[in-house]
């Protein structure tokens, strides 16, 4: 189990940033299916850079390095070259995630924080059309960290549409 010391080795962050992103979090709605759509309620980093790695050209598959607002540089495997477009990477986002309050937390918001700071597992989504988003596949889970409570704080509450 992680120690809460990343609270305290953070910048200091502020209370009122944080019941504005915990207010944002908790009026998300629920994900649905609808008319074979995926409606996901998220935190987004827009990705601000790729850069593909020299890998094998026998291999079957493409390295990226990927630096996205608010998270640390990250590589993924994909099985196909990235197509040019709006990219995201995003952290669905689900009520159920923050789950009953722990003893090691004094506020909701303090534990949300904790919650959005530990490492997760990432979807990077092209846009496809206005406003319409595509997954895309990768070989193993995109793990992605966010830089520091500063970053969490001004992440982006989003709802996508993933078709």
């Amino acid at each position: 189990m992680e120690s809460s010391s990343w609270l305290t080795d953070q910048p200091a962050t502020s209370p009122a940033a944080l019941r504005t992103l915990y207010r944002s979090l908790s009026k998300s709605p629920l994900p649905r299916f609808l008319s074979r759509r995926l409606t996901l309620p998220c935190i987004a980093y827009a990705v601000t850079a790729v850069q593909r790695r020299r890998t094998n050209p026998s291999a079957w598959s493409y390295t990226y390095r990927i630096q996205a607002s608010g998270l640390k540089p990250l590589e993924i495997t994909l099985p196909s070259k990235l197509e040019n477009g709006a990219l995201q990477l995003v952290r669905p986002w689900h009520s159920k995630l923050l789950g009953p309050s722990a003893e090691l937390y004094t506020t909701t918001e303090e534990q949300l924080l904790f919650t959005l700071g530990r490492s997760f597992n990432a979807l990077l989504l092209i846009e496809v059309r206005q406003n319409e988003y595509k997954r895309i596949v990768s070989f193993t889970p995109i793990t992605a960290q966010p830089v520091d409570s500063a970053s969490i704080l001004r992440s982006a509450v989003r709802i996508f549409d993933i078709v």
